[in-house]
């Protein structure tokens, strides 16, 4: 309704005043449409948020999860180039829906690759569901970097919920985000 009415501060409708501005009129000419991304997936990865790290010979490790793939065997231990001295470090995106996953921008070939779990054994989760499970081993008193332990957590977790599913209506919610999360 706001866009069709008439606006005192432009004497038209925001939507005229949008058409004047995209298509042109007598007096205006108008900049035309913008054009669509052609890499769908590129314009998401660009939004995702980021993080800097430096690439180590096994890999790289972001909230204690180790991330591997032979993309990024080019740059372990690359250094700046105008500070021999300092490592390099590089951006890196991540979903937090999926953590399973890392995306690496490779700065010579201006393409992002996948980079997964370098323990391959860790399902795909979210990273709400890995600061549970990373609290509940620190409840419990154990180290929660421990990859194997967060397996057993995350498991045991699911299973809880699983289990009750059924019975409350609170889990059935957490057992439906999961899901919608993956």
């Amino acid at each position: 309704v706001y866009h069709q009415r008439r606006h005192s501060g432009i004497g038209m409708s925001p939507m005229k005043k949008w058409e004047i501005g995209v298509f042109g009129n007598a007096e205006i000419q108008g900049v035309g449409l913008a054009p669509r991304p052609v890499d769908r997936l590129s314009v998401l990865l660009d939004f995702l948020p980021s993080f800097q790290r430096t690439i180590q010979p096994f890999g790289v490790t972001i909230d204690g999860l180790r991330y591997y793939d032979e993309a990024l065997r080019a740059w372990i231990n690359a250094v700046e180039s105008d500070n021999p001295t300092n490592k390099r470090s590089f951006v890196f995106r991540r979903d937090p829906r999926d953590i399973s996953a890392i995306w690496f921008k490779d700065p010579a070939l201006n393409q992002y690759f996948k980079i997964p779990f370098a323990n391959l054994s860790l399902p795909s989760m979210s990273i709400w569901e890995h600061a549970q499970a990373r609290a509940s081993l620190r409840k419990e008193g154990i180290d929660s970097t421990d990859e194997s332990q967060l397996l057993r957590t995350i498991s045991e977790m699911r299973s809880h919920v699983e289990e009750s599913k059924a019975r409350t209506k609170r889990s059935r919610r957490q057992a439906q985000r999961r899901k919608e999360h993956e």
